[in-house]
């Protein structure tokens, strides 16, 4: 039986050393700008070959980060890079985008292709789009019966995160960063917005991950790969969290499987948010309310005249975290007293006096140690012997100018009443969810929902009963679908670049593109047979979390909607979008999206109808009302 592979985060060279004299079976980082942790520090070319050659010196395979995606202007220099390291020896790469698998393959056959968290693989229907990849990462948000379930039915080879840090939300359906200001997690600069305050808490800040007591459960699931989140952190959180885990699997291996407590209790201590076991085993609390920042090690609550009995040991010099009614201070140990006396150190269960500025009641949490445990590096793996390559070239397809296919106003609504209004000032096509009680009643053609499971994807295809088109939100079902149906993409399909437009012209498929382009990164685009969502509120987070507000107020006042669509939950964008005149750009592309979540919707299409009919639409009616992306696009 082959052994799960151990894959740890690599943020800088020396978390590379950490990770390979800690146990890694492989290691993942960034090399120049085109991955999803810009602000690691990531390698560059001429490093890269030292460090291939020393992980591989050590038995540790090299998957690098391509995840981000890519705009048009980009791809000629994005695939430079891949065939710059490929030369250099690398065993595989991770990619957003699902359309580069099969050319990547094509080029460089003995070169694995990992698809990331970020492509949101959510049901077994996408297998048939992932011809060219080796493996796929699955989202954080599968339960271990869908991670068995997939694992079954398509045969691939998957991973999945069991460390770190973990987004609020749903993989690769984030634009809460990108919205607002321009930093697009898509694109490898997230702000991390999950972390700020809404309604006075941290609503969406989640828990770190940590799934080291369940390797037995995981393991028998059949996953190829453990992957360890973390390449913004520090080296020594590599080295600690890829020792946790090469010893918890081994011990699994060996029959006796047990929990490295020491080295567990030194990870939490150099950074955690709390730990939670996640989706994949149903923990009913993820979020970390109080605060987005580290905890350390809870070390007990302060009793009368600032005495503490303490859950860990504690030592002159060693940080804390003192957690008041009113926020959170930090002090560094000068003076313990156990039983009148001054000591250097207290055990744990000792009762302590402190000499800090702390009151009873405070909660006290050691966040950094005096002392650092120093392990002994692991046994170098059998060395990999890669043969030398010469560098390929990938040729990117040469695609033909095509001019958009007639004009089209395409709307998704969210009553039966919008839906009779879209229809009356004229719009082509209105969408409306199939899972919505009066679906089947209300004229509509079927929207099928971005994040479905298995059998949400089977129910979902049953009610599309007679009709001739579908918007499409999950992507894995494109290959069902477009023999039979007109398929229209969601913007949730993340469509960036020309190789993606000719990835789902295979299926006949028109898709909206993201939202993140800007016009002149959308003229540049050889087949304009797509849409451009030019109205409503653009769904920043798609999150499983059951979020109960109905909507969300940052500390700078924004108010952002939250609804429920089918089995999960959105935040909207505190504005809507509205490009009004502007349309009137777009040369060449002549097909808009309407996503009119706040109702209106035989005005606002009658204002758009005006505007192509040579009308302008008043500033009056466009207050209120962003433009997002369409000027200054993302970084």
């Amino acid at each position: 039986m082959k052994k799960v592979e151990i894959l740890s985060p690599v943020g800088s060279p020396k978390s590379l050393k950490s990770a390979v004299e800690n146990g890694a079976d492989a290691v993942y980082f960034g090399v120049g700008k085109f991955n999803a942790r810009r602000r690691a520090s990531n390698f560059n070319i001429a490093e890269l070959r030292d460090a291939v050659e020393y992980a591989h010196g050590n038995g540790i395979s090299v998957y690098i980060t391509f995840n981000i995606l890519i705009k048009n202007h980009e791809l000629p220099e994005f695939f430079d890079n891949i065939s710059d390291a490929y030369s250099l020896g690398i065993d595989g790469i991770i990619i957003q985008h699902i359309s580069f698998a099969r050319l990547l393959k094509d080029a460089f056959p003995d070169l694995r292709i990992h698809i990331s968290t970020q492509a949101g693989i959510t049901n077994t229907y996408y297998s048939d789009v992932l011809s060219g990849a080796d493996r796929v990462t699955l989202p954080r948000e599968f339960s271990l019966a869908q991670i068995r379930d997939f694992i079954v039915k398509t045969g691939m080879d998957t991973e999945v995160f069991v460390h770190g840090a973990l987004c609020f939300c749903y993989s690769g359906q984030c634009l809460f960063s990108s919205f607002l200001g321009g930093r697009s997690g898509n694109r490898g600069v997230c702000a991390q917005p999950c972390r700020r305050r809404y309604n006075n808490s941290y609503l969406l800040s989640a828990k770190d991950l940590c799934l080291a007591g369940r390797i037995p459960e995981i393991i028998e699931s059949g996953v190829s790969a453990l992957k360890i989140e973390g390449r913004l952190r520090s080296p020594r959180y590599t080295a600690l969290a890829t020792r946790v885990y090469r010893l918890s699997v081994d011990s699994f291996y060996a029959g006796n499987f047990c929990l490295p407590e020491q080295e567990l209790k030194e990870l939490a201590l150099e950074f955690n948010r709390e730990f939670t076991e996640g989706y994949m085993f149903g923990a009913q609390e993820m979020i970390s309310s109080e605060s987005p920042k580290n905890r350390g090690v809870f070390l007990g609550v302060i009793a009368a005249g600032t005495t503490l009995k303490l859950g860990e040991c504690l030592s002159v010099g060693d940080g804390v975290g003192i957690w008041t009614k009113d926020g959170i201070d930090g002090a560094v140990i000068k003076r313990i007293e156990k039983g009148g006396k001054s000591v250097a150190y207290a055990d744990t269960g000792d009762t302590i006096k402190l000499f800090i500025r702390v009151e009873e009641g405070d909660r006290i949490y050691k966040t950094s140690s005096k002392k650092k445990t120093q392990y002994a590096p692991v046994k170098p793996k059998p060395k990999i012997i890669m043969p030398r390559r010469s560098r390929q070239r990938v040729l990117i397809p040469t695609l033909e100018n095509t001019e958009s296919a007639g004009m089209e106003l395409l709307a998704k609504v969210y009553s039966k009443e919008d839906v009779k209004g879209a229809l009356n000032a004229g719009a082509s096509s209105v969408f409306y969810s199939v899972f919505t009680p009066d679906f089947q009643e209300s004229n509509a053609l079927p929207y099928i929902p971005r994040i479905l499971s298995d059998s949400d994807a089977k129910d979902a295809i049953r009610k599309l009963k007679d009709s001739e088109s579908v918007l499409l939100g999950n992507m894995g079902l494109i290959s069902v679908l477009s023999n039979t149906h007109t398929v229209y993409l969601d913007y949730s399909a993340n469509v960036f670049n020309d190789i993606d437009m000719a990835f789902v012209k295979r299926y006949r498929a028109v898709p909206i593109v993201s939202p993140e382009l800007n016009l002149s990164e959308m003229l540049e685009f050889k087949d304009k047979n797509f849409a451009v969502l030019v109205h409503g509120r653009p769904v920043l987070m798609t999150t499983k979390y059951p979020l109960e507000e109905s909507s969300l107020r940052d500390d700078k006042g924004f108010v952002f909607p939250v609804r429920r669509e089918h089995n999960y939950t959105q935040i909207l964008n505190s504005l809507p979008l509205g490009l009004f005149n502007d349309i009137t750009k777009l040369r060449g592309i002549s097909k808009i999206f309407f996503d009119l979540s706040d109702g209106n919707a035989e005005r606002i299409i009658r204002q758009y109808k005006d505007v192509l009919n040579g009308k302008t639409v008043k500033k009056s009616a466009r207050r209120k009302h962003t433009r997002g992306h369409f000027s200054r696009g993302v970084e």
